[in-house]
């Protein structure tokens, strides 16, 4: 097998796995270390791999970011949002993080319940049903992602103590959550740390990528609601952290 018939496997093999190693190659071609060391470097050379002591790996820290205001909702957003909102139970008191995804949540919520949020989409799109309560914590308003963030929030949310945390993904890999924007880390820290149970939604392209900010290790996280099925090497971090995985398919005619 030449190099160039072995650098399209490997590319298959990241794009399945995350993450390769040295002596994966050596054994899956048969090939000498410095074989494998060369194919490390023609494979790293492509955008989006990046290399790591002894292999190479799919999650470079990315420093992309988009404002709230130009994020599209599709389909697959509807249909997170829809699974999200099924998980709720009558009376449950939840806190809603800021994303495009948990605002359509907040539309589909068919229970009384009563949720904290700093998103003033969510309230928006809460304010004509009579069975939710809604508390909008306070302090700074930042309109690149329309939440409200900073000290005076974090210490408002400590105030209260929840049954399910449903947070909005920028980056999920092995690493774990992470974020481009430091405030916005500690908001998210500052939500879980109220709740029981911790509920990630996250579209599939923001997983297996990390951002500069850190939000918590995989362990701490107790489900993932997600539109594709994750690479084999982060499903099986979440089979051993007990996390449930559930792909979320839009239902014909949903938007």
């Amino acid at each position: 097998m030449t190099q160039d018939e072995r650098l399209i496997h490997l590319t298959t093999l990241l794009e399945q796995q995350g993450k390769i190693t040295l002596n994966e190659i050596c054994q899956q071609f048969g090939v000498s270390r410095d074989s494998a060391r060369r194919d490390l470097v023609k494979l790293t050379q492509q955008p989006g791999i990046q290399r790591i002591r002894g292999g190479a790996m799919t999650a470079p820290v990315s420093a992309k970011s988009e404002p709230y205001a130009g994020k599209t909702i599709s389909a697959a957003k509807h249909a997170m949002a829809l699974c999200a909102a099924e998980l709720v139970d009558e009376q449950d008191y939840l806190v809603l993080d800021t994303s495009t995804t948990l605002s359509l949540m907040a539309g589909y919520l068919a229970v009384p319940a009563t949720i904290v949020t700093n998103s003033v989409n969510i309230v928006a799109n809460t304010e004509l049903s009579s069975d939710l309560t809604v508390h909008l914590l306070g302090g700074h308003f930042d309109p690149y992602s329309r939440a409200v963030l900073g000290a005076q929030a974090q210490q408002q949310m400590a105030g209260y103590h929840v049954n399910k945390a449903f947070i909005g993904v920028c980056a999920l890999s092995e690493r774990g959550l992470t974020t481009n924007d430091e405030q916005e880390a500690a908001m998210k820290k500052a939500m879980m740390a109220q709740a029981e149970q911790v509920i990630l939604v996250c579209e599939h392209q923001k997983m297996d990528v990390e951002n500069f900010h850190h939000v918590c290790d995989i362990a701490a996280i107790d489900m993932v609601i997600t539109d594709a099925a994750p690479t084999a090497a982060l499903q099986q971090l979440f089979e051993r952290h007990d996390i449930q995985c559930i792909v979320a398919t839009p239902q014909e005619g949903q938007l």
